[in-house]
């Protein structure tokens, strides 16, 4: 969504002083009630949902669409001549305003945070093929033996080092792994490369479960870096997409294309 926006160095420095949450469209019903009540037209729930939200999640700070285009501007249209460098950079200002606003508590840290999960294997493929970044899943069919995995993992995941290198998921049943070729069912931190529709993937290395937190970084580094992402532009992996008949059937139904829309996109004003 607006990788433009969303990359730049600014707002993702701004960021850190924020909860951010992304929710999959049409990927579970109570989310998908949330989402339309921040945004919809005609209600019905697009693909895409932006907001900037007050602590209470009441209010929308910024106005809400289907980017960060709509509350900031940047995107060509009938009378926008504005380069998307000035709505980027709009973007970060207000969002160091928000925070000002907002200064939290103070009372946690990134190091505290929980792993940045996706909610199962299915969904952390199509997500990590589409942000075009490797996955780390956390398998062990033990639950104590894979919280303490996941502990381990989530503060090597804010740290500096990896911080946004990955996206991860907590795997409990091997059965999970069906679409992950050469996976052995053995715990461990799992390191895969998605295909490039997302639908499938391939085990790029499997680091033990036993192995040292002093020694895990420098694993998962190296495994991390035999990620090779699609090189595909967005209309060639359409295409690619189309000849090879890979179809993406979300949980919901999507309103969006049952509704005809196609993700028009909004009159500029």
């Amino acid at each position: 969504m607006d990788r433009s926006f969303l990359a730049d160095e600014h707002v993702i420095s701004a960021s850190r002083k924020f909860v951010c949450v992304r929710l999959a469209t049409y990927e579970d019903a109570e989310e998908n009630k949330i989402l339309a009540n921040i945004f919809s037209r005609q209600g019905v729930l697009e693909n895409t949902v932006f907001a900037i939200l007050s602590p209470d999640g009441k209010e929308s700070l910024v106005t809400a669409g289907r980017s960060p285009a709509w509350a900031f501007g940047g995107v060509s249209g009938p009378g926008i001549n504005e380069q998307p460098e000035i709505a980027i950079q709009r973007m970060a200002a207000t969002m160091e305003a928000i925070a000002l606003t907002f200064p939290g508590n103070g009372k946690s840290t990134p190091k505290d945070a929980p792993l940045p999960r996706i909610a199962d294997m299915r969904l952390a493929l199509n997500v990590s093929a589409a942000d075009r970044q490797p996955l780390v899943a956390v398998y062990s069919p033990d639950d104590d033996q894979r919280k303490t995995m996941e502990q381990v993992l989530a503060r090597l995941a804010w740290s500096d080092q990896f911080i946004g290198a990955a996206q991860y998921v907590v795997v409990r049943d091997p059965a999970e792994f069906k679409q992950v070729k050469d996976f052995q069912a053995k715990p461990g931190f799992i390191v895969i490369q998605p295909d490039t529709f997302g639908l499938k993937g391939q085990v790029i290395r499997q680091i033990t479960a036993t192995t040292k937190a002093v020694e895990l970084p420098q694993a998962l580094a190296q495994a991390l870096g035999q990620h090779e992402p699609s090189q595909l532009t967005y209309n060639e992996h359409r295409r690619a997409g189309s000849q090879a008949g890979a179809r993406w059937t979300s949980k919901t139904p999507n309103q969006e294309q049952a509704s005809g829309r196609g993700g028009r996109r909004r009159p500029r004003r």
